[in-house]
């Protein structure tokens, strides 16, 4: 007994509670295998005396209403046969999914399977951004019947995440939970569980959000970061996954019109210069291999909407993205922001935001953008324009002459005195995106 458990058929050993099912499904198919020769020889040989009594020994007897009954009883014996291969199936799966769940039911097994099964089905669609934009678009997102994967940037150096990041020398953790914020239930207790923030003053805790907390809990566990918000996001059983574009500690870096470099998102936001170039410190950073991986695999990748230069253009700042991007099969659609943002983008229209990703990206890899058409209230814009911001143009005419289709409709959500993507119209004309009705 003891040389038998080290072979290959463990499972011929009493107790296993698989053999009785392989045996059905065996007898059924045989079954089945000798009733479709009935039938084959009886029509394709009938003048073969031999092969007719091999198979059809009792098409000789004399029964009565012969012609009807026998092939009664055959398609009898057919529909026997297959429930005996699918109870033998169905129970040898069952009897296996059971020694690997033992505390799920029967039912919760099967919902597992075809939730899994399911998922293959799912379009792939890859989101690269960060920041409030991203989260739009994931909001959009979450209930169609996709797979998301949400890549971030990963170079905010204000905050909670400014903290943890200097204190424990991990990538900032806060745009990545807020993509998890977005893809998780609104109100749920998932939801008020990222977003719960410290606010005693005297506590070493103060300003620090919980969610923050977990990921860099679950980066010392895991030893990953990327790693770390990939089990989050399977823990919290979202639909999609959110995972950095770097696992390495970055700087994202401007160097302005001027000369002047400054280093850190909300340095570069603050100091209200025109941006030449933006780069990553060190230069001897790598991206996270499973985005990498996400990308290739997408049939649908979506950039922006977002900080143009601090949260849209630094995933893809590596040339290992940039490659990967374009030898990828999917649609690629840029998302164009609704509002100007100072120090960023001042004065830009829909077009000079695209010309931007296009250098980056190079000539016809954008297949489709989307601009939003819809005017914004008198108050609002006064309020953005006090700020430093104002709408984006939207010069669709430049756009389609740069030979890029153009998706654009009322997109605005106006919420008090901000004005954000609306996450079920950006939703829907993705999901048409996707499906190809555009």
């Amino acid at each position: 007994m003891r040389s038998i458990e080290h072979l290959r058929f463990r499972w011929m050993l009493p107790g296993m509670r698989v053999k009785r099912y392989i045996v059905a499904i065996i007898i059924g198919l045989l079954i089945l295998f000798y009733v479709l020769s009935i039938f084959y020889v009886n029509y394709a040989y009938s003048r073969t005396s031999f092969l007719r009594k091999f198979f059809f020994f009792f098409a000789d007897l004399n029964i009565p209403y012969k012609d009807f009954v026998l092939p009664l009883f055959l398609v009898i014996v057919i529909i026997i046969a297959v429930v005996l291969i699918i109870y033998g199936i169905k129970r040898l799966v069952l009897s296996i999914a059971q020694c690997l769940a033992p505390e799920k039911s029967d039912n919760e097994i099967m919902d597992i399977v075809f939730e899994k099964r399911k998922e293959n089905l799912k379009k792939r669609v890859v989101v690269i951004g960060g920041g409030t934009g991203t989260t739009s678009v994931l909001q959009g997102l979450k209930d169609k019947f996709v797979k998301v994967s949400a890549i971030i940037t990963v170079a905010d150096s204000g905050g909670s995440s400014g903290r943890i990041r200097r204190e424990m020398k991990i990538p900032p953790p806060g745009d990545i939970r807020n993509c998890l914020v977005a893809l998780s239930e609104e109100n749920s207790l998932t939801s008020k569980l990222l977003s719960f923030r410290f606010r005693e003053k005297d506590s070493c805790l103060n300003g620090h959000n919980l969610g923050n907390i977990i990921i860099a809990g679950l980066t010392r566990i895991t030893g990953d970061f990327g790693d770390a918000v990939i089990e989050l996001s399977k823990m919290l059983e979202i639909n999609g996954e959110t995972m950095p574009f770097t696992t390495e500690d970055v700087t994202v870096c401007a160097e302005f019109e001027d000369g002047n470099i400054i280093e850190g998102e909300a340095e570069i936001t603050e100091s209200h210069g025109k941006i030449k170039r933006i780069f990553i410190k060190p230069d001897y950073a790598k991206p996270y291999i499973k985005a990498l991986e996400r990308i290739s695999n997408a049939d649908l990748i979506i950039i922006g909407p977002g900080s143009l230069y601090t949260s849209i253009i630094p995933p893809m700042l590596f040339s290992s993205v940039i490659d990967t991007i374009r030898r990828s099969k999917a649609k690629k659609v840029f998302v164009v922001n609704i509002m100007t943002e100072q120090g960023e983008t001042d004065n830009f229209s829909a077009s000079q935001h695209l010309e931007k990703v296009i250098e980056i990206l190079g000539e016809g890899v954008i297949n489709y953008t989307i601009v939003n058409t819809r005017g914004i209230s008198k108050n609002t814009l006064d309020k953005y324009a006090a700020s430093g911001s104002g709408v984006v143009e939207g010069d669709i005419n430049r756009i389609e002459k740069m030979g890029i289709k153009c998706l654009k409709g009322d997109f605005v959500l106006e919420r008090g005195d901000l004005v954000r993507h609306n996450p079920e119209k950006l939703g829907e004309t993705l999901m048409n995106l996707i499906k190809g009705r555009v």
